[in-house]
């Protein structure tokens, strides 16, 4: 698919709903915070929903925002991936 028919699918600003998820001992809430705030992403009036795994070794954050742009989307989730403690980002 190309870009361009990527940025037609979405109209911006939007609701985005954004899942990091990393094991239950790190630290993720508040790296997903600071991954937000250093993309100037006010949080204020996202919805957030924490969730174990059955094992509970696991643990996913939703975050559902206002994305912006597509640049800012593509920012976030290089910031995210960046991050040791989390292991995937959807």
């Amino acid at each position: 698919m190309a870009q361009q028919e990527l940025d037609t699918l979405f109209q911006f600003p939007c609701a985005f709903p954004i899942k990091i998820m990393g094991e239950k001992t790190a630290p993720l809430m508040e790296l997903v915070k600071k991954a937000f705030t250093e993309e100037k992403i006010d949080l204020k009036d996202a919805e957030i929903n924490e969730r174990l795994s059955s094992g509970e070794k696991y643990l996913s954050i939703t975050v559902i925002f206002t994305a912006d742009s597509r640049e800012q989307l593509d920012r976030l989730y290089q910031r995210l991936t960046k991050i040791p403690e989390i292991k995937m980002v959807l």
